[in-house]
Order: structure tokens, then sequence, then C-alpha cells
């Protein structure tokens, strides 16, 4: 059983949804490799070149590459179609496209490529690829779609992986890997990060408007969508990564909200302290914070926690975004958190057209009573395919199908939120007054009394122009406590050294 499989990656060095197909696939015997075609920049992505085009398709001729799986989320959708038909035109190759928008959107993309893996693509990828090399029929593998006398057949959904621990560990390390940006390396891109990205789960307990979860939980129609690995098998996850990129200098686990039994965060907490070592980061819905399973975890390293506000308005989170909102829960985290020392970001999406200026008001309020200091990111609502968020606005007008993600890639300059995006003076004037809500070196009063003030609120400019100075420095601060900590280089530099990639903290 031989072939050549190229699993090429858009605009994500992390993606751990490919870094595991890779892995099992090779366990079976596959001869794979794994390309990252350039890196996600925030507010900067940039359309690949002409050269970095000629760079991936000349690798995958020289690779002898018989089977093209490419794994995308819905703003690269159309690069990935450019790409497509670059290797349909020069090479013999089968392509398969797997990721969130082939998932979301299969026949639209069977328009591109010749098959869509769909959902959890470990399980199906083995299936397809066998199928593939063999010759032999698609009919009957679960998960994919392909087009048979002109038209689209999807199979049904397998059942999803209850059991975790039994796919191995993430394809790490350099050996059959290249990352295009620019010029060619044969390398593993993580190998010049100083963070390492880890999921504990998958799924999410919750059910957000805007979440592609919102897409996973009506295909997946089953129980247990919400599924978490052993404590055990993250460490060793964690140590065996750590062996590849000795220069990693902390974790960051990616799980939607870092919730788990309390035997599992005991277990956890012993094994972590005892054989990693490195401060962590999760993200936390600060609903289900539990005071004794973050003193637990603050001992293991715990050093920074990453909580979605999303909006200070109940109507815009529960009616909008289907999201339980207790701002009294959050307040109490907030001061838990400054008694265990911990540092503290807040999520918040701006520029939703239907939230009103006095929801906007309410949560800068909101976030001058919380202790001080804490970060903030602020997100620009975007819109993306097939979520529960899209037909909404779609039903009520409010956005047209052109306009979502896909068709649209607002995302490629205007996902975390920057003062460089058009908006009405009302909005840039109340999204000034909550950036400057993280600044602890402005005193709250000030803030206060810049939010009563009319004169801004019809000529906001002013105050745009020292939100932005406030920013930059907070963020020359920041960086100088990264340094201290080790965890900036050259390549992370880059990724925030530009002034379009500067965020709002």
């Amino acid at each position: 059983m031989s072939s050549n499989i190229a699993l090429v990656s858009l605009y994500g060095v992390e993606n751990n949804g490919v870094r595991s197909i890779a892995s099992i696939l090779k366990a079976r015997g596959f001869n794979t490799h794994l390309i990252f075609f350039k890196r996600w920049v925030n507010n900067d992505i940039r359309y690949p070149t002409v050269k970095e085009k000629e760079i991936l398709l000349s690798l995958l001729k020289e690779l002898d590459i018989e089977i093209v799986g490419f794994s995308f989320t819905s703003p690269f959708f159309k690069i990935a179609r450019e790409l497509t038909e670059g290797v349909k035109k020069y090479l013999s190759a089968k392509v398969v496209w797997g990721g969130m928008h082939a998932t979301v959107r299969p026949e639209e993309s069977l328009r591109s490529c010749d098959v869509v893996c769909r959902g959890e693509g470990e399980d199906a990828m083995v299936e397809l690829v066998r199928a593939l090399v063999d010759g032999s029929s698609l009919k009957g593998i679960k998960n994919i779609g392909y087009r048979q006398n002109g038209k689209s057949i999807l199979e049904e959904m397998r059942p999803l992986i209850s059991d975790l621990d039994t796919l191995p560990h993430q394809d790490y390390g350099s050996d059959h890997k290249y990352f295009i940006e620019g010029d060619l390396k044969a390398v593993d891109p993580l190998s010049y990060a100083r963070e390492l990205r880890v999921f504990a789960s998958r799924g999410c307990p919750y059910n957000c408007s805007y979440c592609y979860n919102s897409v996973l939980r009506r295909l997946y129609k089953s129980e247990g969508y919400y599924r978490i690995r052993s404590p055990a098998k993250v460490i060793s996850e964690i140590r065996y990564a750590l062996g590849q990129f000795p220069n990693i200098r902390k974790i960051k686990f990616d799980d939607d909200t870092f919730v788990f039994p309390k035997e599992w965060i005991r277990l956890f907490k012993d094994a972590y302290k005892s054989s990693v070592n490195l401060p962590f980061e999760i993200m936390l819905k600060s609903e289900s914070a539990d005071q004794e399973s973050l003193k637990e975890l603050r001992f293991a390293g715990l050093k920074r926690v990453q909580v979605g506000i999303q909006t200070g308005s109940y109507q815009e989170s529960g009616e909008f975004y289907n999201r339980e909102l207790s701002l009294e829960k959050i307040a109490s985290f907030a001061r838990f958190a400054k008694e265990q020392k911990l540092e503290v970001v807040y999520d918040v999406i701006l520029d939703n057209p239907l939230a009103k200026y006095e929801d906007q008001e309410a949560l800068a309020l909101f976030l001058l009573s919380l202790p001080r200091p804490f970060d903030l990111f602020l997100y620009s609502l975007t819109v993306f395919p097939e979520t529960r968020l899209c037909e909404d606005f779609i039903k009520r007008g409010l956005i047209k199908p052109e306009e979502v993600e896909g068709e649209a890639n607002k995302s490629f300059y205007q996902f975390r939120f920057s003062f460089s995006y058009p908006r009405s003076k009302q909005e840039l004037f109340i999204a000034c007054i909550i950036s400057l809500t993280s600044k602890s070196f402005i005193p709250r009063a000030l803030i206060a009394g810049l939010l009563k003030t009319d004169f801004l609120k019809k000529h906001p400019f002013p105050l745009k122009w020292f939100a932005i100075l406030c920013n930059q420095i907070k963020l020359l601060h920041i960086l100088a406590v990264m340094t201290l900590r080790q965890e900036v280089n050259f390549w992370k530099f880059r990724e925030y050294g530009a002034p379009k990639r500067f965020l709002i903290q």
C-alpha cells in the first residue's frame, strides 16, 4: 500500500485537525507530507504571491503527490479554489477538501475539488485514501462527499470519536513537513514558536450563534458532542511536543472553555506540575468558573485566563448570540482572579448592527467597574456561513449572501477590532471608550468623564488618536513583559510588529 499524500494547511501553522489526520495516516502506513501554506496574521492576511503558488505546485510535483488535501476555513475559500485549479492544471493528483468550509458548504466545495471530507476526518480520511489508492468505489464511506453523474453525493455522517485517547499524538516535528511563506523551508513552522497550543477536549458545551459549533451541533445530532481527553493523554502529547520544540515557553489551551470534572482537574494538576511545569493559559466562560478548580490550576502553573464577555447587554447576548450572560458572575470571577494574581483578558464583540448605543455604553461602564489590571481582546463581529447568526442576519436583511465569509473576506483585515475600519462617529466614540477601560494608567474617573462628553460624541477623532496613543503605551509594556519571560522572538515580532497588526489590549 503505497501512495504519496500531501495535506496542505492554509494559513494555519497549528491546525490541530490536519496534524491529527497526518499522524493517523502515517500510522496506517501512508507516506504523508504536511505543508503549511502561509500563516494567519491578525488583520493583515495577504493573498499568496505568484512565487508562493509556484513553490507549492513545484513541491507537490517534486514529491510525486497523488492525493492533495486542502484544509481551510471559509475566509480562504477563494484561495483554496485558485490553488486547486493550479493542481488540476499541472498535476494529475486527486484533490480533497476538508475543514470547516468543506463541512458546512460541501456542494459548493465539490464544484472545485474531487472529494470533500466533512466533520472529524481521522477515520474518514483513512478509508478515503485507501479507496483512492486501490481505485475502489467511494460509496458508503461516511463523512465524505463526491460527484457522480453530475450530482453531488453526500454520504451520511459517522458517529463522533467518543474516546479521544484512541487517537495518536499530533504530528509534530520536521519530518516530512514544509513551510511556504515567501520561500520554502523544510521545517515544522512551530519550531519557530514560543507558544504551544493544545486541546484537552473537542466540541463545546455551549452553542453560541456566531460560532461554528452552532453548525456542527446540527450536523451531529447525536449525544456526546462535547468530549474530553484524559489528563494522562494531554500531558503525554505536551511532553512529546516539547521534545520536538525545545524553545516553547508557555502552553495555551485552545479549548472553547476549560471546564472539566474535579477529579480530572486534580489528576491534571499533579501531572502537569511534575512533568511539564510551564506557565499556561486557558479560555473560560465565567458562568462555569469553579474557584476550587481554578486554585488547583493556579498551583499547576495557570497564569492567564481569557474570559468571554462579548457584550454588556442581556438582549444582545441571549437573543442574538444565544449566550447566557451574568454580569454578577463575571464580576465575582474578576475579584477572585485579582486575589489569585491571575492575569485576565476579556473578549468583547463590537460592530453588531443590532446592538444599541445604550448597550455599548453599559458595557463600557461595566468594564470600568472591574478590578484592574486586565487586557481586552476586541473583535469585530464577523459572519461565517451557515451559523445561526448568519441565517438570522440574512433573514433580517442586515447582510447579503455575498457579505458572508467565503464570498467576503472581512476577517483578512478586521477580525480583531482596529480603528481603521469605517464606522459612524457614535460607534467610533464608544469603541474608543471601551478601548481605554483596559488602560490602568488612565484614571477611571477620567474615562467616565470622557464618556459623558457630548462634544467627543459628535467629534470623536481627537479621542481616537488619544486611544491609539494609550494603546501603543500599553503594547510597549506588554512587549517588555513578554521579553522578560522569553516569549518574544523574531517569529512572534513579525506576527505583531507592523501597524496593521497592532491589536487593542
